[in-house]
C-alpha cells in the first residue's frame, strides 16, 4: 500500500488555491481548480486571442494526448477510448457500441447510475434491478437474476448516494461464466480507486473529468474493450470519417469500429489541456497512494460521525467503500449550507444525507474542521 504521507500528496495540496482558505470536501460533485489546470484553460484562451491559427493546426494533438492520458489512467488502448462531453452521453454510446441483442435484459442494483438504465431502455432493452438483502453480497445478488435473458450488468462502481463501491473482479467472473458484458459507471472512482480495465474485466466505462479527475466540466470519456465493441460504427462525422480535404459525398467513408469511431465532431477543445492536466496530476501523486490517504481520511470521518452517534449510511467495511461518505441528518441542506459558513464544502440533499467526498488533498485538519462545524450546528440547534 503506497505510503499516505507521500510528498506527491503535498505537492498535489499545494496546487489548490482554495485549501488555504477551504476545507473542501466535495470531490466527488466538482472537483476545486488547481493551478495547472487554470494555467492550461489560460494559455489556450490566450493563444485563441493573439493567434488562432495555432489551435486549428493542433485540434487533434491536444484530443489525443487526453485520448493516451485516460487510457493509461484505467488500462485500456488508447483506440479503445473516446472523448465525450460528459458521462452521460458515453454513457449512451457505451450500450450502442456494446451491441446488446434487442429485447435481452440489463440487471441493474441500487448504485446504479440513473442514466444507465434510462438509456438501456432508450435503446429497445430491458431493465431488471437487483436489491441486496443486509449483509449479502452484490455477486451473489446478481447471480440470483442473472437467467439466460440478461446480456449485461450495469453497475456504478461507487454509488453517488452512499457510496457503497462493487468488487469489479467478482462481477466480471460472474458475467464471464453467464456471457454477459459488464458495463461500470466510473465517475466516482478514477482517479480515487485504481482502475485496470483488462485486469478487472470491465467492457466498458465511463466517467468525467470534473470529479476526481481534477478537471474541468464538459469532458467526459468512454472507454470500450475492443472485443467488446460489437455495435460497429454509430454515427458519423468528419472526426470519425478521419477525412482530409479530399471526400466523395456518394459514398460512405470507412469509420474506425468501436470507441475511437464514436467521436463525431469536434469537442470543446479549450478544456482539452485542461483535463490532461488534471489526469497528469492525479498520476503524479498516484492513484494508490491518493487511494490510501483517502481510506484513511474517510475512516476518520466515519469513527467521527459514529462517536456523535450520527448514523453513516455508506458501508463500514472498508472494501466496500472509496471516498464517498454519506450520513443521514434531518434538514441536510441547512446542515451543509451552516457548514459553508464555516468555511468547509460538502452537499447535503434534501432526501436527509449530507455526502463527504475527501480526495488526496485533504489532510485531518480538514475533517476535524468539518467535525467541530458539525458540533456546532447541534449546539445552536439544542438551545
Amino acid at each position: 500500500m503506497a505510503d499516505p504521507s507521500d510528498g506527491g500528496l503535498t505537492a498535489l495540496r499545494a496546487a489548490i488555491p482554495l485549501l488555504t482558505t477551504r476545507a473542501y470536501l466535495f470531490s466527488g460533485g466538482i472537483a476545486p481548480l488547481a493551478e495547472p489546470v487554470r494555467a492550461e484553460l489560460t494559455s489556450w484562451v490566450d493563444q485563441w486571442a493573439s493567434d488562432p491559427l495555432v489551435h486549428r493546426g493542433d485540434y487533434f494533438g491536444g484530443w489525443d494526448r487526453l485520448r493516451d492520458a485516460f487510457a493509461q489512467l484505467v488500462g485500456a488502448a488508447p483506440e479503445e477510448v473516446a472523448i465525450t462531453e460528459n458521462t452521460s452521453r458515453a454513457t449512451n454510446l457505451a450500450l450502442r457500441l456494446l451491441g446488446l441483442p434487442a429485447g435481452s435484459t440489463v440487471l441493474v442494483d441500487d448504485t446504479t447510475y440513473p442514466t444507465m438504465a434510462w438509456a438501456a431502455l432508450r435503446h429497445g432493452l430491458r431493465v431488471r434491478q437487483v436489491h441486496r438483502t443486509p449483509g449479502q453480497r452484490a455477486v451473489d445478488a446478481f447471480a440470483a437474476h442473472a437467467d439466460p435473458t440478461v446480456s449485461c450488468l450495469a453497475v456504478s462502481h461507487v454509488a453517488a448516494l452512499d457510496g457503497y463501491r462493487h468488487d469489479l473482479a467478482e462481477l466480471a467472473g460472474l458475467a464471464a461464466e453467464r456471457g454477459m458484458r459488464l458495463f461500470v459507471d466510473a465517475a466516482q472512482s478514477t482517479g480515487v480507486v485504481p482502475v485496470e480495465m483488462t485486469r478487472d474485466g470491465v467492457d466498458a466505462l465511463v466517467s468525467t473529468a470534473m470529479k476526481w479527475l481534477l478537471g474541468p466540466p464538459g469532458v467526459g470519456f468512454l472507454a470500450v474493450r475492443g472485443q467488446a465493441a460489437t455495435g460497429g460504427p454509430l454515427d458519423i462525422g468528419y472526426v470519425s470519417a478521419r477525412i482530409g480535404d479530399s471526400y466523395q459525398l456518394t459514398e460512405l467513408p470507412e469509420v474506425p469500429a468501436g470507441a475511437a469511431g464514436s467521436e463525431v465532431g469536434l469537442v470543446a477543445l479549450p478544456l482539452l489541456s485542461a483535463a490532461a492536466a488534471g489526469i497528469r496530476l492525479v498520476r503524479a501523486a498516484g492513484v494508490e497512494t491518493i487511494a490510501a490517504r483517502v481510506a484513511q481520511l474517510v475512516q476518520r470521518v466515519v469513527d467521527g460521525l459514529a462517536a456523535r452517534g450520527i448514523a453513516v449510511v455508506t458501508p463500514a467495511d472498508p472494501q466496500r467503500r472509496a471516498g464517498v461518505v454519506s450520513f443521514a441528518a434531518d434538514n441536510a441542506p441547512d446542515l451543509a449550507a451552516h457548514l459553508r459558513e464555516c468555511g468547509v464544502d460538502v452537499w447535503g440533499y434534501p432526501s436527509g444525507r449530507v455526502r463527504v467526498d475527501p480526495h488526496g488533498f485533504n489532510d485531518d485538519d480538514d475533517i476535524d474542521r468539518l467535525l467541530e462545524g458539525i458540533d456546532v450546528w447541534h449546539r445552536q440547534r439544542s438551545r
